[in-house]
This record gives C-alpha cells, structure tokens and sequence, in this order.
C-alpha cells in the first residue's frame, strides 16, 4: 500500500505555490489540498470548452455555429475555427484514460494519478488547455508532461511523447515535451518528496484522508 496519494495537477499547485507571492497564497494551497469547492469563471469556462470537445469528437454531437462563427454551449460561446481544431485533433483519440503509478521516494511510497485529456497512437499524450493569455513556455514547469509518461511506462506502455495544446479561445498553440525517464524521475521523486514535507508539517489543518492514503476501508490496507 502507498504512504500517500497525489493526484498530477496537485504538483502544479505546489509549484504555483512555491513561486507564489500572493499573500494568501498558503491558505490557497491548503483549500487545495482539502478539495475545497470554490466558483472560478475562468475554470467553468475551460471546463465547458473541454465538454464541448467531446461530445463533439467522442459522441458524435452536431453543433452550429452562428453568423459570427461563434458556438454556443452553456452560458459560453467559442469560435468555430478553435472548435474544429480541437474535434479534428481528439477524433480519434482515447478520451479521459485514467492512470496511476507507484513512485518510491525516501519518505514512503506515492501513488501518483490522474485522468488524461485524449491518448493517441504513437505514443502521444494530449492535455487541453485554456487560457486568457498565453506566453510561450506557459506550462513548462507543470508536471503532466511527467507523471502521465511515468505512469505509462511503469505500466509497461511506452508514451514519452506529450503535447499541451492550448487555446486562448482566439488561436491555437502547442507545446511539445519528450519524458526521459532517468531525468524526469529524478525531478518528479525530489518534488514530491518536497510535497511529503509540506503536508506533514501541516497535517493538523487537512482534512483529506486520500493525501495520506487513509481512503481506503481499514480491512483492505491490513490484507495488502
């Protein structure tokens, strides 16, 4: 059994807020770690696009675009060219794959997972993203590009290859990223021990178990 168990965008938080220097960006990363809800427009916004996209590509739903070109879905409107960028990329992909991996660490064995956006052949994982503003490399310093690669290949399937693509809901942009699994190890192992540390010292203000890998029925962990 695991000692702990962190899901791939809780790295990108951590990262957020290291570099942070908002003042309350430590109560931000508590709220995270205990799941706490909160209303984002921003985050509704990109979640609807990515809905938008697979029902479009993975379901088969039609959609019309207006005189403007813009398509309506929920309270939100997108431009068709930025659609149909994205339908034609996940067509023919797996959507929403689920993985998990086991990462030793010197402080305790970490089940790393997550869902990814589409799986394609060749190798190649896409993430969706969506953004106000975008500056090339946005998303170098995330760790989808790494846990999701790990998780594969420690499931004896090869996908090193990992692509952002990303939208400001005008143009489309992409990021290109190649796991290298001694390397990128390395680096998942020293930031996630670094993660341990944290949320040890402060376990006495979360509230969620699964972090601790206490999710599980007691009976299960004492007949692993």
């Amino acid at each position: 059994m695991p000692k702990y168990k962190f899901y791939a965008t809780l790295l990108d938080a951590f990262t957020w807020y290291l570099k942070s220097e908002q003042e309350n960006a430590f109560q931000q990363f508590i709220d995270k770690l205990n799941r706490v809800p909160f209303y984002s427009e921003k985050a509704e916004k990109g979640t609807a696009f990515n809905e938008l996209v697979d029902k479009v590509a993975h379901e088969g739903e039609l959609y019309v675009a207006d005189a403007k070109g813009m398509v309506h879905y929920k309270t939100f409107s997108f431009n068709q060219h930025v659609v149909d960028h994205f339908v034609s990329l996940c067509r023919f992909a797996e959507p929403q794959v689920f993985v998990k991996a086991i990462l030793p660490t010197r402080l305790g064995d970490v089940e790393l997972y997550g869902y990814t956006d589409e799986v394609l052949a060749g190798g190649l994982t896409i993430d969706i993203k969506c953004t106000d503003k975008y500056d090339f490399p946005k998303f170098l310093h995330h760790w989808q590009h790494i846990v999701y690669p790990y998780c594969f290949k420690m499931n004896g399937m090869d996908m090193p290859y990992f692509t952002y693509e990303i939208t400001d809901y005008k143009y489309v942009y992409h990021e290109d990223y190649k796991y290298n699994h001694e390397r990128d190890m390395a680096k998942l192992r020293l930031h996630v021990e670094h993660l341990i540390q944290f949320i040890e010292q402060h376990r006495h203000l979360i509230t969620d178990l699964k972090l601790f890998a206490l999710d599980e029925p007691a009976i299960a962990r004492e007949s692993s």
